[in-house]
């Protein structure tokens, strides 16, 4: 990705180059940024993660119940929810870069339907006009600053036909470096059954679409498939575990494995304690292969955190707040 030329008059100010290198180093801290059709893929905002109990799941989301977060792994799991549902979460990312994500579900008559907002800013650099006796090498400050950033709205439904509960989303994604800026349309669909009362079987396709265009090149969407299981062991009501596996593919990537296990427990009344920990086998970014994490409920209300290490490019931290009625 790359800052296409702006629209303004007089010497050419710029802080692109620098930015471009910023938008780089996030990408070497996501999923595995494949090259196809000549040029990375676009939307990395898809990619990277949506809520912080997936985070600390390994991403093995496909199958898990119960969350709004299904939005952005498996719609079809949305028909789990309750009446109402919603989720707001924050990560400080690699290369000083900010994730969020923002969703929020409803039951009606005909189903759940869904709304999800994910944002990823890879923040700014200074904007400078070029000096032309250095070539271009040197400049002057302008006081101003040139940013990227990435947004992505998903709206969805959900509903049960008898065993099997099926989904479907719509996203609009767009797409910002400097002053370049293009915009794309994806669809994805999802089914889930659980065949005995502990245990469910989901699968996913995402993100089919064209690709964005931004700077005169168009880059395809992270087309990605899911496929996972969720099995709930020692539910006795004052205790649980939840133990999860899938497998996935982006794109033209190689098909790489995730899994996690939860366990909770209720001390008291609605009080309810959780622990995480996930794992990614076949990921070739440069982030540690295991995640961990925990959550704090009670009265429908949960404070979710999660924590994944990238060498050297330093640690991530995600917090969370879901609601549920």
């Amino acid at each position: 990705m790359a800052g296409g030329a702006g629209r303004r008059t007089g010497p050419p100010r710029t802080g692109a180059g620098r930015l471009a290198a910023l938008v780089a180093l996030v990408a070497a801290g996501a999923p595995a940024a494949a090259q196809e059709n000549g040029g990375a893929r676009s939307a990395l905002v898809l990619e990277l993660p949506s809520s912080a109990r997936a985070v600390a799941l390994g991403g093995a989301f496909a199958a898990v119940g119960g969350d709004d977060a299904a939005l952005f792994h498996n719609p079809a799991q949305l028909a789990t929810l309750p009446r109402r549902a919603a989720a707001l979460s924050v990560q400080r990312h690699v290369a000083s870069s900010t994730l969020g994500a923002l969703s929020g579900a409803a039951r009606l008559r005909a189903g759940v339907v869904a709304l999800g907002i994910q944002t990823l800013s890879y923040g700014s650099v200074p904007e400078v006009v070029p000096d032309p006796a250095t070539g271009g090498e040197r400049g002057t400050l302008t006081g101003g600053s040139v940013s990227a950033g990435e947004l992505a709205v998903t709206a969805g439904y959900a509903r049960a036909v008898g065993k099997v509960r099926l989904g479907l989303t719509g996203t609009v994604v767009h797409q910002r470096v400097a002053d370049a800026g293009g915009a794309a349309a994806a669809l994805g669909a999802g089914a889930a059954w659980d065949p005995l009362p502990w245990a469910t079987l989901g699968a996913a396709v995402q993100h089919v679409g064209r690709g964005v265009r931004l700077a005169g090149t168009r880059a395809p969407l992270p087309r990605t498939v899911r496929a996972g299981t969720a099995l709930r062991a020692l539910d006795r009501g004052a205790h649980g575990v939840l133990v999860v596996a899938e497998l996935q593919q982006v794109a033209r990537d190689a098909p790489r494995w995730a899994g996690g296990v939860e366990g909770w427990w209720r001390p008291r009344g609605d009080v309810r304690v959780a622990g995480r920990a996930g794992a990614v086998a076949g990921d070739e970014s440069a982030g540690d292969p295991i995640a961990v994490g925990g959550s704090l409920a009670a009265r429908g209300l949960a404070l979710d955190y999660a924590y994944r290490g990238f060498d050297a490019l330093g640690a991530t931290h995600r917090v969370a707040v879901r609601w549920a009625r």
